[in-house]
């Protein structure tokens, strides 16, 4: 298997080479915007390794070129490495006339030869669903997070969509859980928060888990709602940590100690994905 790497995924390839021979796409951007890539040789079977974010609407564009030329050159099996999916946020229909934009790039992408997806948590595993051309692998790094923040009493949830990941973390840890009950606006994108007393923070160390830092509003409402009832110490845990705007500002504010990974390269990315994409590889193989 030929491993194709490009858009700043060297370190995670590299951490693959001996499963394949390593080869990286080149890629140009043309005066007028336009992108355009070109191909090594390659043979009948290939994993195109890419993070897509930022600049992700080019990104796509280079990916589906790729995807192209690969058919082209008659590549019968591709596996794409993604660590983190773009537009997997909306993926379900909010308002009437919307996309559901999760399904949308799935369903692009199964026009290609692309056997299978290896990404890292997406934003709702109910994603994997719309396709049934391409086996998506989803994986969620509990372990690794704990890994690097490991003495806590409660694992926290800002919301119920992310109650999987607080549930998955409080298993490996043998901790309570809980979550609080997230609003938003959709006009506005006002958030409000309303917790639930099931589980004690008072005096507690917190661990607050979701899959995505943006501009870091919903994290800090959920860390001072929990220092409200009484959380003495808050951490969090975040899969793909954008850090927009004043995000790192807000997130200094309140949260005692932040970890990410590295699906988005940032300077707290601590927990390393390429053992747990090459683990899913080797499952192929």
């Amino acid at each position: 298997m030929d491993i194709l790497y490009f858009l700043n995924a060297l370190d995670i390839a590299y951490e693959l080479k001996d499963l394949g021979e390593l080869k990286q796409i080149e890629e140009r951007v043309f005066p007028d915007g336009e992108v355009i890539v070109r191909l090594p040789d390659v043979g009948r079977e290939a994993a195109v390794v890419a993070r897509l974010y930022p600049a992700v609407n080019d990104n796509l564009v280079k990916l589906i070129l790729t995807l192209d030329a690969l058919n082209d050159l008659g590549v019968g099996k591709v596996t794409l490495v993604i660590p983190y999916m773009p537009y997997a946020r909306q993926d379900r229909r909010f308002r009437p006339g919307e996309p559901i934009s999760a399904k949308t790039i799935l369903k692009l992408l199964s026009h290609y030869s692309v056997a299978n997806i290896i990404t890292i948590d997406l934003h709702k595993p109910h994603v994997v669903e719309y396709t049934t051309m391409i086996k998506v692998m989803n994986i969620y790094p509990a372990a690794e997070f704990i890994k690097t923040i490991s003495e806590i009493d409660v694992v926290l949830s800002p919301d119920f969509g992310s109650i999987h990941r607080a549930r998955a973390i409080a298993e490996v840890v043998k901790k309570p859980y809980t979550f609080f009950e997230k609003y938003r606006d959709r006009e506005s994108g006002a958030v409000t928060l309303v917790p639930r007393i099931d589980v004690e923070l008072r005096g507690k160390k917190v661990l607050l888990v979701d899959d995505i830092l943006s501009t870091g509003g919903t994290l800090v409402e959920a860390c001072g709602a929990a220092r409200r009832l009484g959380a003495d110490v808050v951490y969090a845990a975040v899969t793909h940590c954008q850090m927009l705007k004043d995000a790192k500002e807000k997130i200094k504010s309140c949260i005692d100690r932040l970890v990410c990974t590295d699906t988005v390269l940032n300077e707290y990315a601590e927990v390393k994905t390429a053992p747990l994409i090459r683990k899913e590889l080797e499952r192929l193989l």
